[in-house]
């Protein structure tokens, strides 16, 4: 990638103002794969946030729990970090979460709304059975009983009223840049834009 594309498309998204995107889908389906390559992409002004990163630290930092044991550590982490980036973070905040829960989601947008960011949802389309094949390969398997929870109201994340909903397959997620869901006119990987 050019650096004159990625400068170009970083006063784009300076000028497009303070957003929050969160990817959203079953747990399995691709979130955290989207957000790295979002990431890759180099765009400066642009922070992902994913509770996978806060786990990763974990075990970096030489934790050995179990991730049942850690779990509610990590989420407590990470939700602290959503809120403060959310409200004071970089220009563009890029969240992977399964936006099932009803109070999460509003705390969310709750601070988006003080923060005047604009909200765009990316929803990674995955059948329960891809999904679960999804967390296998990761090694953190849900539970039938919470899986199913995030199944039922998966349906009702994408028909909400109000979001901007960018619905995609996890092929589709492939070939998905940043600027196809902030809807700015160049890619980062296009020449001199």
């Amino acid at each position: 990638m050019e650096q004159g594309s990625v400068l170009a498309t970083s006063a784009r998204v300076d000028r497009y103002g303070p957003v929050l995107v969160v990817i959203g889908g079953l747990p399995g389906s691709g979130k955290t794969t989207l957000l790295r390559r979002l990431l890759a992409q180099g765009v400066p002004g642009v922070a992902g946030l994913d509770s996978e990163f806060v786990a990763d630290e974990f075990r970096r930092a030489g934790v050995g729990l179990p991730y049942r044991v850690l779990r509610p550590w990590v989420h407590l982490v990470h939700r602290r970090r959503v809120l403060r980036a959310v409200r004071w973070g970089d220009p563009v905040v890029v969240l992977t979460d399964p936006w099932t829960s009803d109070r999460w989601r509003a705390a969310v947008l709750r601070a988006a709304a003080v923060a005047g960011r604009r909200l765009h949802v990316v929803h990674l389309d995955a059948d329960p059975e891809l999904a679960a094949h999804g967390q296998s390969a990761r090694g953190r398997v849900l539970s039938e009983r919470a899986m199913r929870r995030h199944v039922e109201r998966s349906s009702r994340v994408r028909a909400a009223p109000g979001q901007d909903v960018l619905v995609v397959d996890r092929q589709g997620s492939d070939h998905l840049h940043l600027a196809d869901i902030l809807g700015v006119d160049a890619h980062p990987d296009a020449a001199g834009s």
